[in-house]
């Protein structure tokens, strides 16, 4: 196998190929390492990166994995950015409780993801560390927050990534690039030693290329966090043969594009075939009101997270962002009180929901990757809020197309984090989906050497 070839594997079989002796732990990391290098020039994937890595135990059960993360989340040694000029500098003291997870396992960093600037946002387009380019067409966005996560992803560049979903930023870069996205249940992955969004919004989660990779993931990962007031102990739902799933009816009145609703139900016609049960239902949601809410939700919390920096070094702030959180500071506790009430009817939305079936099924975005230059559909985050505001499991998988990607939603109740893996796995063998690295980057490759 050459190089590349080994790097697109999944975490699954990069690691049954150091088991096995066909390549060491280390030959591994120096590998990944020399593709970055040679990648990240065209992607701008990577804010920094480590300069050497090496696995600290070979005896450990992921040594040679490598894992990059997310710059929200605190890594020694590097400095945590959060995407912003006012933090370039900031320097963590401890490792975020997720990290410390994945070192335990023998993972090692291989460096800090681009983002969306302060994580509010979902194209990526920083005006302090540049864009982040969509691997499958250089000029679209990978979608964000999470953009370097999704693109590092999908570029092998890495076989996981971690990133912060507030409102749909992993599973929108995830289902734009063509990989997998996890947001647990609420607290299930402690996000202990992050740069805060919206705090009680807030979840740390992985990417992978394939189903199996987010259950290794997210193995690692979960567990009660003493220190996060948002951390909890999770009571984990049994997996089953078959789901009673919900889809909507109504997708072409949410927005949802037309060709990728002709996808969706392509895809539905799968599961059926396997033997699940889909009921259709009409999701009647103030998804205007929720957007709102949710961003003021997010504006007051950053005003608490970066106050320093807001009252005396405003000039740093982007003006995009220094006009959200200008516009959140005119708000007062009246009004927060009515953006929490707004969120709340999304719990109840989910308690119909789930009263009907087990697991609700939609697209993970209402469109494509779209060029940098277009405007940002309103409706981008629509289908992905609902989990956050409603503390919801759930997780994008690509669907098989030879456009641009296309995401497919499975969402459950809390604890049904493990029955969405299962039943995203089962969907990619009966989908035969496979990862590919994106064309345009193999072009681009190519064209280097």
């Amino acid at each position: 196998m050459t190089a590349l070839e080994i790097l697109s594997l999944d975490l699954t079989a990069q690691r049954q190929l150091i088991e096995q002796g066909d390549i060491s732990a280390d030959q591994l990391l120096a590998m990944q390492l020399a593709h970055n290098e040679q990648v990240n020039p065209h992607l701008n994937a990577f804010i920094s990166s480590a300069k050497h890595i090496s696995a600290t135990d070979a005896k450990q059960a992921f040594a040679g994995i490598s894992v990059a993360v997310k710059d929200n989340i605190d890594v020694l040694g590097f400095n945590t950015t959060a995407g912003m000029l006012t933090r370039e500098d900031s320097k963590p003291t401890d490792n975020a409780f997720a990290i410390k997870k994945l070192l335990a396992s023998g993972m090692s960093i291989s460096g800090k993801l681009n983002m969306h600037e302060g994580a509010l946002g979902a194209t990526n387009d920083n005006p302090h560390f540049g864009k982040c380019f969509n691997p499958h067409n250089l000029t679209h966005t990978p979608g964000g927050s999470s953009g370097g996560s999704g693109v590092s992803v999908a570029a092998a560049m890495t076989p996981l990534a971690l990133g912060t979903d507030t409102m749909g930023s992993v599973r929108i870069p995830a289902a734009y690039c063509g990989v997998f996205g996890l947001k647990a249940s609420k607290g299930a992955i402690s996000i202990g030693g992050t740069v805060i969004c919206a705090k009680e919004l807030d979840n740390i989660g992985p990417l992978t290329r394939s189903a199996r990779d987010l259950r290794i993931a997210l193995e690692i990962l979960q567990g009660f966090d003493k220190d996060c007031q948002q951390s909890r102990q999770i009571d984990y739902l049994a997996e089953q043969t078959s789901y009673q799933l919900l889809a909507p009816s109504n997708l072409e009145q949410l927005g949802v594009e037309a060709n990728i609703i002709e996808k969706f139900e392509q895809q539905l016609q799968l599961l059926v075939d396997a033997g699940h049960k889909i009921k259709r239902f009409s999701l009647d949601y103030d998804f205007s009101a929720a957007r709102r809410a949710g961003l003021l939700i997010c504006e007051k919390d950053m005003l608490v997270e970066h106050q320093f920096d807001y009252q005396n070094n405003h000039h740093l702030f982007s003006a995009e962002l220094a006009s959200m959180l200008d516009f959140g500071n005119t708000k007062d506790d009246a009004s927060v009180t009515k953006a929490i009430n707004v969120l709340a009817k999304a719990e109840q939305l989910a308690q119909q929901i789930f009263a009907q079936a087990e697991i609700l099924v939609m697209p993970t975005a209402p469109q494509q990757a779209f060029e940098f230059s277009q405007a940002v559909p309103a409706n981008q985050a629509d289908l992905t809020a609902l989990a956050n505001h409603a503390e919801l499991a759930a997780l994008t998988a690509p669907m098989p197309t030879n456009e641009l990607p296309m995401g497919i939603q499975f969402v459950g109740p809390a604890g049904s984090d493990y029955q969405l893996i299962g039943l995203a796995e089962q969907y990619q063998t009966l989908s035969g989906w496979q990862y590919k690295l994106p064309q345009a980057l193999a072009d681009l490759i190519s064209g280097d050497k």
